[in-house]
C-alpha cells in the first residue's frame, strides 16, 4: 500500500489543489457532493428501496443467538 505524505505542507498542498479544481459558486456548489442527474437520482431511489426492503427482512425475521 502506497503510504501519504501527511506532513503539514503535503496537506496543503493537496487542499490547495482541491480548492483550484472546485467551483463552489451557489448554484453549482451541491453538483459535487451529490449527483442530480436522472441517472443519480434513480440510482438513489433504488438504494433506498432496497434498504427500505432489507430492513423490513430484518424486522419480521426471528433473532436467534448462536
Amino acid at each position: 500500500m502506497k503510504s501519504v505524505d501527511m506532513s503539514p505542507s503535503a496537506i496543503e498542498e493537496r487542499i490547495l489543489r482541491a480548492s483550484a479544481l472546485s467551483d463552489l459558486r451557489p448554484e453549482t456548489r451541491l453538483d459535487a457532493k451529490l449527483d442530480m442527474s436522472p441517472a443519480g437520482i434513480l440510482r438513489r431511489i433504488n438504494e433506498a428501496s432496497e434498504l427500505r426492503a432489507l430492513c423490513e427482512q430484518l424486522a419480521a425475521s426471528t433473532p436467534s443467538i448462536a
